[in-house]
């Protein structure tokens, strides 16, 4: 075989090593020391060290605590008789949600030791709905502290559910997205400038998007037709809970890429169902809920180690979603989906371009040195 030729085959392999997602290492994984029974919305503090959690007291009512991931230092920051879920850390606060005096879902915020409670909007809008009622639609609040301000889930105009942002201060509220879609569930991105929500595409199935803090921009981000719920983004991606096919009847947690590639189950061995993953704000550390199949449940911590580069072969095409004036109640319309490539997948397109480039002009000059050892 020819030198020539094979400089041509280790081209031809490099086709296949162009790397384009980022993977997590898993350094080590630990178990929250947390006795109560029947913990509900476990949620991580922005420096990964103490849990916030809904459990039951010793009157069987449900309170917010919050207590250190060694079991240490557990405080109860709430003492009344309604039920509790969707739990968010604010910058020096948690927001959750419960029932106000009128029996509407509302987000409340509680300082650090319990000493002050305020609901954050004094109109009677539903801003969540209790999960028992209402399976994977409207979860907890999320917080931006970089603008300081709160998305949430309620109703718009045309009676679907819709995407809302608020101030911190109860100032300021406005529907977010402006089109005849169904929205649910937003999570701000880590710097504040965009944000992920579920949302249905045009055979009505439910899948990821992502916006713009404006609403702007909208991308289609998974086409697997499965459902999605329980969304947080963080450092190194967006983490969510679903199924890995139709039938399937334990749910697993998925991270992918903002950019729609990458998508993969975050911890391939586990129990039967894994639930509530929740990024640390640094990205050292993922909480999330391991459930085994006779029901029993831990809160899991994982250590994470910095990402690696590891190639793949595929990448996966985003669609681009315009949006739409506002329309009347009862239309049944939904996005309507143009097809953009990927920016990595542009990436992969430009590697090849060069590689194959460079082998035209390996086979030219091989032709070439071929010949003129014919003449001699």
């Amino acid at each position: 075989m020819r030198v020539s030729h094979i400089f041509i085959y280790l081209l031809i392999i490099t086709l296949y090593s162009v790397p384009v997602s980022a993977d997590l290492i898993i350094e080590s994984n630990l178990t929250a020391n947390i006795t109560d029974k029947d913990v509900s919305s476990p949620a991580l503090s922005p420096d990964g060290e103490t849990i916030a959690y809904v459990a039951k007291d010793a009157s069987r009512n449900e309170q917010v605590f919050t207590i250190k991931i060694d079991g240490s230092d557990k405080k109860q920051l709430t003492n009344d008789l309604k039920v509790k879920w969707g739990i968010e850390w604010l910058t020096d606060e948690i927001s959750f949600l419960s029932y106000n005096n009128e029996g509407i879902e509302t987000i409340f915020i509680v300082s650090l030791d319990g000493s002050q409670r305020r609901k954050l909007l004094n109109e009677t809008i539903r801003m969540g709905r209790d999960p028992i009622k209402r399976d994977r639609f409207w979860g907890a609040g999320s917080w931006n502290p970089e603008t300081r301000e709160i998305l949430f889930t309620s109703y718009g105009p045309n009676g679907y559910e819709k995407i809302f942002q608020v101030n911190i201060d109860g100032t300021g509220l406005k529907q977010v997205i402006n089109d005849s879609s169904r929205q649910w569930n937003p999570q701000w991105s880590q710097d504040g400038n965009s944000f992920v929500y579920v949302s249905q595409d045009t055979k009505n199935l439910d899948e990821l998007f992502t916006a713009n803090a404006d609403g702007t921009g909208i991308r289609q981000i998974t086409d697997d037709g499965f459902k999605k719920f329980e969304l947080d983004w963080g450092k190194e991606g967006i983490l969510f809970v679903s199924t890995e096919s139709q039938i399937a009847s334990s749910e697993k947690i998925f991270i992918i890429n903002p950019d729609g590639t990458g998508k993969k189950r975050l911890i391939e061995d586990g129990d039967f169902n894994q639930k509530n993953p929740w990024w640390s704000r640094d990205g050292t550390r993922i909480l999330y809920e391991d459930i085994d199949i006779k029901g029993n449940q831990l809160i899991e911590i994982l250590n994470l180690n910095k990402p690696v580069i590891e190639p793949t072969v595929t990448a996966t095409a985003v669609k681009t979603i315009q949006p739409t004036p506002p329309t009347p109640i009862h239309t049944q319309e939904t996005p309507v989906a143009k097809e953009t490539p990927a920016s990595s997948l542009t990436e992969v397109i430009s590697s090849l371009a060069i590689v194959l480039g460079i082998i035209v002009l390996i086979m030219i000059a091989a032709l070439a040195i071929s010949n003129i050892s014919k003449k001699k």
